[in-house]
């Protein structure tokens, strides 16, 4: 009996709060670095294809890059992790999110409430945000998934109505997704295929992306609830090519815990 209670301990939800705690401590300079890094490479294509100091094409294949690689860096901010509780650092949170989902037209409001709702709610069919794509049944059906647009997040805001501090973030982000828009479409009519192959075309193959490894891989059939709604997964890919996301499963246990520390 006493052996069996020193493995009771040992595997104690306290013990593994105590061990996460541990590896949620340190300085995620890598996603700053990542995040604010791709944003203003991304910034810098434009007059360097308007000018035609690259072509067209380059700019575009490094435009996708760019969006592939710019909501993890957004992730961690939207839990914090930059400013650790530390409320004068809270304004790095805010930035960086800001500033690395410009490359997809997220607004970082928008983003961080629903995903907050994602971990919540985590394949619950009628009220995860992420539902949609997680639950998709092939590759194809998360393509298709990511194709809904605004109808994707007015269901969402039907089913959180009367959520008041979640619809006070979800319309802010609503007011700063329509002024990406009102940008697109001013760019569209000075640098029409500049604007198609430097943001649209990259952001759309950057939300697939971010679709496949962020939700559907992690949690296709997956069940509800801690331990059972993020699975484990291999992939041919290296691991920085697919964010790690193989490891999933122990950012929802522990959101605390840096990616790269995972």
């Amino acid at each position: 009996m006493e052996n069996l209670e020193k493995i009771s301990e040992e595997f104690s939800f306290d013990k593994e709060k105590e061990i996460a705690r541990s590896f949620s401590k340190r300085f995620q300079w890598e996603m700053i670095l990542i995040g604010v890094g791709q944003a203003t490479v991304w910034l810098s294509l434009w007059p360097l294809v308007i000018n035609g100091h690259i072509s067209l094409l380059l700019g575009s294949a490094i435009a996708t890059i760019c969006a592939c690689f710019a909501y993890l860096p957004s992730h961690e901010a939207q839990h914090g992790n930059y400013s650790r509780g530390n409320p004068k650092r809270r304004w790095i949170d805010s930035f960086v999110s800001h500033y690395t989902l410009i490359t997809l037209m997220f607004p970082h409001d928008l983003m961080r409430a629903t995903h907050m709702k994602h971990h919540a709610y985590t394949n619950n069919p009628e009220k995860d945000p992420d539902h949609d794509t997680a639950s998709a049944k092939s590759l194809w059906g998360v393509i298709v998934a990511t194709q809904e647009g605004i109808s994707k997040y007015q269901a969402i805001a039907e089913i959180y109505e009367n959520d008041k501090a979640f619809m006070k973030s979800f319309n802010k982000g609503l007011n700063i997704g329509m002024l990406y828009r009102v940008i697109l479409l001013t760019l569209v009519v000075f640098f029409p295929l500049e604007t198609l192959l430097l943001w649209w075309l990259p952001s759309k193959f950057g939300v697939i992306y971010l679709s496949v490894f962020f939700s559907w891989y992690p949690h296709y059939q997956a069940e509800t609830g801690r331990y059972k709604d993020t699975r484990f997964w291999s992939h041919w890919m290296p691991r920085y090519l697919n964010h790690s996301m193989q490891l999933h499963f122990i950012h929802h246990l522990h959101p605390g815990i840096g990616h790269y520390d995972e």
